[in-house]
């Protein structure tokens, strides 16, 4: 059973206070003032309050990205990506996208337009290698600048249009691994092979 914790608070604007980060009110005390108490917080959650607190004592003003590191939260993501070996492909979907059932789903799709595709790539950037990019066909008529932005977020990566948006979704089928966004770029779905 959990315990309690208890303070203590002098004038009705603190109690105030207290009583909306979750304390009630048990009764007076000699001094004048009233006990209050509210359920302690877990383990878990008190050592989460702390990791946080030792975060900016340590002078950090705001969350940076970490020099080199990952920028990935997502941890379902994270997990997928750490199990994708050499030649393994993942398929990063747009909102409308048919995603077959592979090994792992993932639906991070928010709202249209959040995530993009890009963003998601983004994301993975400094956690996973990839050597190719699949792209449909399609996409380089109708979203070139979306091939562009491909071509520059991933330069080492060679963008390969397969035949067309029906190769594609065959092509997706044999992915390890598929991420839908809330992208609404029409054939901007991409496929990424392990290097």
């Amino acid at each position: 059973m959990a315990g309690f914790e208890y303070c203590e608070a002098t004038g009705i604007e603190q109690i105030i206070e207290l009583g909306r980060d979750g304390w009630e009110a048990v009764g007076p005390l000699p001094s004048g003032g009233v006990l209050l108490k509210r359920p302690a917080p877990s383990m878990r959650d008190a050592l989460t309050a702390e990791g946080v607190a030792a975060f900016f004592a340590s002078g950090a003003d705001e969350m940076a990205e970490p020099e080199g590191g990952s920028r990935l939260l997502n941890s379902e993501l994270a997990y997928i990506l750490r199990n994708l070996g050499h030649t393994d492909m993942i398929v990063i979907s747009d909102m409308g996208f048919p995603m077959p059932e592979l090994q792992y789903n993932l639906d991070l799709a928010v709202k249209p337009g959040v995530p993009t595709v890009p963003d998601v790539l983004d994301a993975i950037s400094t956690d996973f290698s990839w050597d190719r990019i699949i792209i449909a066909a399609e996409a380089n008529t109708a979203v070139p600048e979306r091939v562009e932005v491909l071509r520059q977020m991933c330069p080492k990566a060679r963008v390969e249009p397969c035949e067309s948006h029906v190769a594609f979704k065959h092509i997706a089928a044999l992915c390890k691994a598929g991420v839908r966004t809330g992208d609404p770029t029409p054939f901007g779905n991409v496929i990424l092979v392990c290097g």
